[in-house]
């Protein structure tokens, strides 16, 4: 009976061991998922790193020497939830505890290769909650809104439920809800960068006051301290001295990623978004472009976004926030000025004017004057989506849902698709193509979307060429697609797609992390996907 019992527990292990994982062929970073942080959980102190547990953007992890960002751990490495109550290094052994929703985490390795166990099969109270985690010299101790668990600080073999804990020394790890520090304590330290500390909480540059719900201070000088809305502060307790450092993007939705090597990131809003995100991965860093922060900034959903000159335009639900650079001035324009449709789909800008693409038709808009300044083909789109809008040498393509428009500029004549050059092999179908979503400009081509199969313009050659058929996505409706050499790369209803154009070669990715995505960017190392899960980073050329 006993080895029957040994065999079923080892079985047991196993599965919940390979199931923790997304991917056994990636290594655990290979997929990066940054998202809005929330409120700062808990803390605890690694050999190499500080671990912070966040209530929506995983495990932050930051180098004790240098206090760099190092890449979260979120649901992407296997973690059960983002959402994090509780986290908990035990020396002892050097294994990283993470409780995620209902699931206790633990892994020796400390980036992947979880071992999983969840509460629900011990029996405990129904809606039982983990509140923070500690340990013993052999055991981790589990608090929850019940009592205590032991566990077997090897195996995690769950060793009974307790009224109190029957060991007198345990160490626990700082917990937002079991805040173990005095107000003085928090005033005793120096904020830079315009932050100040003010009873038990922080007031920021632009005079928010933020809550403090985590203040650690290790034995060997390692102070943390994390407030309500993720900001993080760094330091050490001889110095007295704490630097902020933002961790995690100003909201989850991520819509769209302007520019190409340091990003502006932005996307629907929720109850905790926070503003758009400047995000330097090079250097990882981030800066939160917060709503509450700018005067004129109207917090809302953000779609789009486009450089204009010394501005930057971004495309919203019945308007548009314009930040001018050089003057550091933001300005919100509504449909007075002369467009419309709720939502703002996307836009172009040349040396002076703004094309806005919305849900409900086309406008031309003058950058100086911010008025609306159509030509008067305008008028065709007149309560028709424009999905998505590409200007290329004065040339403005115009996709709707039954009907991809090509505009010339020059000298205002509108054509239809099956007008522009020559068709090539698109021949004989061109009159059933429907559904144009995407436009995309790759080198002297233009790449556009349809429900049968994604197609290229060649400016060079003047002649349509297909790209993708449309076997290769099945049906699936296409949002958003990125090319680089003879790879691209389509974004579905249904995960996205790898398509190598050369040796028609298919690799199809899908995952509960990714989310549904809605930009991508791709570079000869990183594709990069603008997720309604938040911003992902796919070391892509591992496959």
């Amino acid at each position: 009976m006993f080895h029957k019992s040994l065999t079923l527990f080892l079985i047991l292990t196993v599965i919940s061991h390979v199931n923790s994982q997304p991917d056994n062929r990636y290594d655990p970073f290979d997929w990066v998922l940054y998202r809005q942080l929330g409120e700062i959980t808990s803390i605890t102190k690694g050999f190499a790193y500080i671990y912070i547990g966040t209530e929506s953007g995983g495990v932050v992890r930051i180098q004790r020497i240098g206090h760099n960002l190092e890449e979260p751990l979120t649901t992407a490495q296997g973690l059960k939830s983002n959402f994090i109550s509780a986290v908990h290094f035990d020396r002892h052994t050097g294994t990283l505890w993470i409780t995620a929703d209902d699931y206790i985490h633990s892994s020796h390795t400390r980036e992947g290769n979880w071992y999983i166990n969840n509460i629900n099969e011990w029996g405990l109270p129904l809606r039982t909650k983990i509140t923070r985690l500690g340990s013993s010299q052999n055991y981790i101790w589990v608090q929850t809104s019940s009592g205590y668990i032991k566990l077997d600080h090897i195996s995690g073999i769950f060793l009974g439920t307790y009224t109190f804990p029957d060991e007198e020394y345990i160490h626990w790890s700082s917990s937002s809800q079991f805040p173990n520090f005095e107000t003085d304590k928090v005033n005793e330290y120096s904020m830079s960068d315009g932050w100040l500390a003010v009873g038990s909480g922080a007031v920021s540059p632009n005079g928010r006051n933020l809550r403090v719900t985590v203040f650690y201070e290790g034995s060997e000088g390692d102070v943390v301290l994390g407030l309500a809305d993720g900001t993080i502060f760094v330091g050490d307790n001889r110095l007295k001295f704490l630097e902020p450092l933002t961790a995690g993007l100003g909201n989850n939705d991520v819509q769209f990623m302007l520019d190409k090597k340091a990003f502006i990131i932005g996307g629907r809003f929720a109850k905790q978004t926070i503003g758009f995100t400047y995000f330097d991965p090079r250097r990882e860093i981030m800066e939160i472009i917060g709503y509450d922060d700018h005067i004129n900034l109207t917090a809302g959903p953000y779609y789009c976004a486009i450089r204009a000159g010394d501005e930057i335009w971004y495309g919203g639900n019945s308007m548009i926030a314009v930040y001018d650079e050089k003057d550091d001035f933001w300005r919100t324009l509504d449909e007075t000025r002369g467009f419309s449709g709720q939502i703002i789909t996307d836009m172009e800008a040349d040396s002076e004017f703004v094309w806005i693409a919305s849900s409900s038709g086309l406008t031309r808009i003058n950058q100086s004057s911010k008025r609306s300044n159509p030509i008067g083909f305008e008028k065709i789109f007149n309560h028709i989506f424009i999905y998505d809008i590409e200007l290329v040498d004065n040339q403005l393509w115009i996709a709707s849902d039954y009907d991809l428009t090509v505009v010339n500029l020059s000298n205002e004549r509108v054509l239809n698709f099956k007008q522009i050059g020559s068709l090539g092999n698109m021949a004989g179908i061109e009159d059933v193509l429907s559904g144009f979503k995407v436009l995309e400009q790759f080198k002297d081509q233009i790449i556009v979307s349809s429900k049968q199969g994604v197609w290229s313009f060649d400016y060079n050659t003047q002649t349509w060429s297909e790209l993708v058929d449309a076997s290769v996505f099945a049906g699936r409706e296409i949002f958003a697609l990125a090319r680089f050499k003879k790879y691209i790369f389509l974004a579905t209803n249904d995960g996205f797609i790898r398509y190598d154009i050369k040796d028609r070669f298919i690799r199809d990715y899908y995952y509960e992390f990714l989310g549904q995505i809605h930009d991508m960017k791709v570079d000869k190392k990183h594709l990069w996907l603008g997720t309604s899960n938040g911003l992902l980073k796919f070391k892509w050329t591992k496959d």
